[in-house]
């Protein structure tokens, strides 16, 4: 499953040695996506010794990469078993490491087919701002459903029934008891309400979800809140208006109303918030791909700030992973610090995303790139 978590372990198996081949595939129902990625290997192959050039690769690492290639096309062309539930799939492969990874994605993914001592990771960040996971929880005084949605994907994690009393009226001398009958009911409801809110603490913490949307009849939903601890009222970005029974295409529809809105104002308050950080003295906060990239080399960020689909030349050193712009080369395309060889970047931006996965940085791919663009397209809220 696509997570923090799984692109902090990719952007840890980089190499040294050897490349890793990272293959993004657009999947569809008339098999199209095998000859993409046929031509995309075709492409590579010829260029391989373009790349052995430049790069200086031995007879090993080339070997290496052809390995993958065929591995990878191999794979798609017979073992693959394409479902309508995928749009999108994901490889990483270094035959001489025995590094295999197969991410299967329910969004849709451009083609790509890379190679470099690192994972292309870059796809899958953005893939997973665009598409947060989030859980709804629909509840009624005796049913009650919890969806998880990842990527866009809707999935059932549990349907609660419960049985509880009707109520029933009651009035004068002799309703003794129907009021005992509906204490015993709100009782029960009470007690349903208890264990869904306990099912949704439990979802929270197993899938680490940070956004929460509540559906059901309006004095249920309030009733419901009530129940849930503080922690998981924070979660909580919106409510829909549904019964628990409804169509889980109106459901999902309902919801990414919500869910869409929450992030347009998480955006907005993430930007807001670097720029207040940056503009205050002491403040945690900075912006600009220099001061984002040194801050990043202090291993001093929390979380990196990206406009989706920024690019900025760079160089990175391989013996002292050092990243940077062009103009702290030193000598002779050298690295400042080790004097190690500079290996220029078309794109600084992936190594920088790739370095901030392997600490353990936040990363958000902000599609707010006006106000982001103001500030150089890239920023950090610092940790100190």
């Amino acid at each position: 499953m696509l997570n923090q978590k799984t692109i902090e372990r990719l952007s840890k198996m980089g190499s040294k040695d050897y490349f890793i081949t990272s293959m993004y595939l657009h999947l569809d129902k008339n098999n199209n996506h095998k000859i993409a990625l046929k031509d995309m290997i075709k492409d590579r192959r010829q260029g391989l010794d373009k790349i052995k050039h430049e790069k200086k690769l031995a007879r090993e690492q080339v070997l290496s990469l052809e390995n993958d290639f065929s591995k990878i096309e191999h794979f798609v062309h017979h073992d693959f078993l394409h479902n309508d539930h995928h749009k999108g799939l994901a490889i990483f492969s270094c035959s001489a490491n025995n590094f295999w990874e197969l991410l299967e994605l329910p969004q849709a993914v451009s083609n790509h087919l890379n190679a470099d001592y690192d994972p292309y990771i870059r796809t899958l960040s953005e893939l997973i701002c665009e598409h947060r996971s989030y859980g709804i929880v629909l509840v009624d005084s005796a049913k009650a459903k919890i969806l998880n949605v990842t990527l866009g994907f809707v999935k059932e994690y549990l349907s609660i029934h419960n049985d509880v009393l009707p109520k029933i009226k009651y009035g004068g001398i002799e309703g003794t008891q129907e009021r005992n009958i509906n204490r015993a009911h709100d009782e029960m409801v009470q007690k349903h309400f208890n264990h869904v809110a306990a099912q949704t603490e439990k979802l929270i913490e197993e899938e680490d979800m940070t956004r929460l949307i509540i559906g059901g009849r309006q004095n249920i939903i309030s009733q419901f809140e009530s129940t849930l601890t503080s922690s998981t009222r924070k979660k909580i970005v919106g409510h829909i208006v549904v019964e628990p029974e409804a169509p889980l295409n109106d459901i999902l529809k309902k919801s990414q109303e919500v869910a869409q809105a929450a992030e347009k104002k998480y955006e907005t308050e993430l930007i807001d918030k670097l720029k207040g950080e940056a503009n205050t003295a002491g403040g945690k906060g900075i912006f600009g791909l220099q001061p984002t990239l040194q801050s990043l080399r202090r291993g001093g960020v929390n979380t990196l700030i990206v406009a989706k689909s920024y690019k900025a030349p760079g160089f990175v050193c391989h013996q002292c992973f050092f990243i940077g712009v062009p103009e702290e080369k030193g000598p002779k395309d050298t690295c400042p610090i080790c004097s190690g060889k500079a290996h220029d970047l078309d794109d600084v931006i992936e190594e920088a995303i790739t370095f901030a996965f392997m600490q353990g940085c936040k990363v958000e791919n902000t599609s707010d790139n006006s106000r982001l663009k103001i500030m150089g397209n890239i920023g950090a809220l610092l940790r100190y």
